[in-house]
């Protein structure tokens, strides 16, 4: 109750007991049984989205859930052939698909994001939220050892107050403790997926929060994966140059599979 049926994503299908069909459309049988892949999200979400979408003067034609679209415009189709896991580390949540032999095999999305590690910044350091989010930006790292220890930011007081000196070597002890934790959860996504030791294009980060410094060697050291970063578009001829940023891969992966949709519609209408 409360949700609804976002995404159906065939596995694969079986044709008269012969299993393994990827796809079965030209055969011939008498019975077709498949495997899918069902994502379903709450409904009272999806309405604030549609709102949201409506008040900026659009209209929503379909929802599509974030690492889906994240994946279309970051990942090679021969990295979805070979095995890989495409984490968004977004705002408020980091999402999770796992690709093996080219199809979607497991989602998840978990409640942890940038805007939590800019929280543990402003409670661990004292300051201001905007300025937690501008020091991670521009000093933060999510390995501590990769910092020196001497090197410290002055963030102005409140008025009439002393400014603060923090050190950067704490501002990433900070980053690393949640970072690791937000891996440790993908981690245990990747496995219980049971395609963990299937994945040689290991993983893909994409997302504003990939942007932090260091952080694809910590997703290593973690995982023991290979990992690199994603930028949209990169394997799409003549992309625009300003929309190659972590942080713009769900949106520019939404028009692409906009464009997919209006090409599979307008073929349909000249076969019809």
């Amino acid at each position: 109750p409360g949700e609804e049926i976002l995404h159906v994503i065939p596995q694969e299908f079986t044709v008269d007991n012969e299993q393994g069909i990827k796809d079965p459309i030209g055969m011939s049988g008498v019975r077709l049984e498949a495997n899918f892949h069902i994502i379903t999200g709450q409904m009272a979400a999806a309405q604030n989205i549609y709102k949201c979408i409506r008040k900026a003067g659009l209209e929503v034609d379909q929802l599509i859930l974030e690492p889906l679209a994240s994946a279309a415009s970051v990942l090679s189709e021969e990295e979805k052939e070979a095995g890989v896991a495409l984490v968004d580390i977004g705002g408020g949540t980091t999402d999770i698909a796992i690709f093996q032999d080219g199809i979607i095999r497991h989602t998840a999305v978990i409640p942890f994001g940038g805007n939590v590690i800019s929280d543990d910044i402003r409670q661990g350091c004292q300051i201001m939220k905007r300025q937690a989010e501008q020091l991670k930006k521009k000093f933060g790292s999510a390995l501590a050892q990769e910092t020196k220890a001497n090197e410290i930011v002055c963030i102005p007081g409140l008025t009439g107050r002393k400014p603060k000196e923090i050190a950067l070597r704490t501002l990433s002890q900070i980053i690393e403790a949640r970072m690791t934790e937000i891996i440790e959860h993908v981690h245990y996504e990747v496995r219980s997926s049971g395609f963990g030791d299937q994945l040689i294009g290991g993983i893909v980060l994409t997302g504003g929060g990939s942007q932090l410094k260091h952080v694809t060697q910590l997703f290593q050291f973690v995982t023991g994966l290979d990992c690199r970063l994603g930028f949209p578009g990169e394997h799409i001829t003549n992309a625009p140059e300003d929309t190659s940023i972590p942080s713009y891969s769900t949106g520019v992966g939404l028009v692409i599979k906009g464009y997919d949709r209006i090409r599979a519609k307008s073929t349909d209408d000249s076969t019809e």
